[in-house]
């Protein structure tokens, strides 16, 4: 921090509100341009928030890592299930796999300065489909490495599939919806019927 942290606190905050206000609005645009009702979220890296003090920090900011789930079971024979994934900071993921790999000790999720640097980190959205069933998460751990760091993949079990993309090619309405087509794409040729509405 700078000699003047609160100014730094303050700036955090307004900046972490405008960037939040973004996302939500994404998320919106995510839900019309594939005609899948928002249903609910939940964080992936913390609890919620409480009414509890010895809850960790975390737990007030709870979209580091988020999952926003929508669905359409209107259509008996062919349900869909989406789930976007928001990693805002892939450092202490990373920083795991890093030392599982040398046999390193476990990273906590308070020991933050262990973390991998911000600038070798990633913020990304991975996007997870499904159609007539959606238990893909007693094979796949949101977790894992393999979902973290792959760039794509597909269930064994379950017809599920995900991919993901670095936030930064979401900044434009335009970059948005090439993303969006392209998760499309990939999901039909998975068999899942994610189409983009017609704008």
């Amino acid at each position: 921090m700078s000699d003047n942290p609160l100014l730094d606190v303050r700036k955090a905050y307004r900046l972490l509100f405008d960037y939040q206000s973004r996302i939500l609005d994404l998320m919106k645009f995510i839900g019309q341009t594939y005609a899948i009702p928002f249903v609910k979220g939940h964080p992936k890296f913390s609890g919620r928030g409480s009414n509890k003090l010895d809850n960790w920090s975390w737990d007030w900011l709870n979209m580091y890592y988020y999952a926003f789930h929508f669905n359409d079971t209107s259509v008996k024979d062919k349900k869909i299930f989406l789930s976007v994934y928001l990693l805002n900071d892939s450092g202490f993921f990373e920083a795991n796999y890093e030392n599982a790999e040398a046999n390193d000790k476990k990273v906590g999720h308070l020991e933050v300065e262990q973390f991998k640097n911000v600038e070798d980190s990633k913020t990304k959205l991975i996007f997870v489909a499904g159609q007539n069933e959606w238990n893909w998460w007693e094979e796949i751990k949101h977790y894992s490495k393999e979902f973290i760091l792959n760039t794509h993949g597909q269930a064994k079990n379950t017809n599920m599939v995900w991919k993901s993309y670095d936030l930064d090619l979401f900044f434009t309405e335009e970059n948005a919806l090439k993303q969006l087509e392209d998760f499309s794409k990939y999901c039909t040729i998975k068999n899942i019927s994610i189409t983009v509405e017609d704008k």
